[in-house]
């Protein structure tokens, strides 16, 4: 998914070049590009929300809780938690209706079905829950809450002394 929300960034970015292009060399302008913009912008936004649930990469406060006392970390983890999970399970059954109700409607210019920029948004949003449900058990495990990736960690500093005192030689092992 982080790959993917990485793909509709680039496409979100190239959107209004192409855009400038048509109009200015072409001179034809792309019909529906904000529409389309508008689109994969809801699209990023709900690609990556179960993402940034899991990594814990949303705002927190951290700093705050972590002089409370033991006890208190714990229910406010559980509690932080399982309102998370039932805050996005309420927005997914808010979006699942609206999707519901507008199930032939369509946007004015490139005819996109709203059923399609609800699905993204019910998605994102359902397994935002899940995933937050998930952190529930975690915390009244006493787990880490959240999950990490190798690509996420800083690169290992060079140990500039060891670089200094023993360059590597310019020929190689000859």
């Amino acid at each position: 998914m982080r790959r993917f929300g990485l793909a509709l960034l680039i496409v979100l970015i190239l959107l209004p070049s192409l855009q400038v292009f048509l109009r200015t060399i072409v001179h034809r302008p792309f019909i529906g590009a904000e529409e389309l913009a508008r689109f994969i912008l809801i699209c990023v936004v709900f690609v990556t929300l179960p993402y940034v649930v899991s990594s814990g990469a949303s705002i927190r406060m951290e700093e705050i809780i972590s002089v409370l006392p033991r006890r208190v970390q714990w229910l406010l983890r559980v509690l932080i938690t399982a309102t998370a999970a039932a805050a996005f399970g309420v927005a997914a059954y808010s979006v699942a209706v609206a999707t519901l109700r507008n199930l032939h409607n369509a946007t004015p210019t490139l005819g996109i079905p709203y059923w399609v920029f609800f699905s993204t948004a019910f998605f994102g949003l359902l397994f935002s829950s899940v995933e937050s449900a998930v952190q529930v058990v975690k915390a009244f495990r006493n787990r880490s809450l959240y999950v990490s990736f190798a690509e996420e960690q800083p690169p290992e500093e060079p140990d500039l002394e060891r670089v200094l005192l023993h360059p590597p030689s310019a020929g190689g092992d000859a």
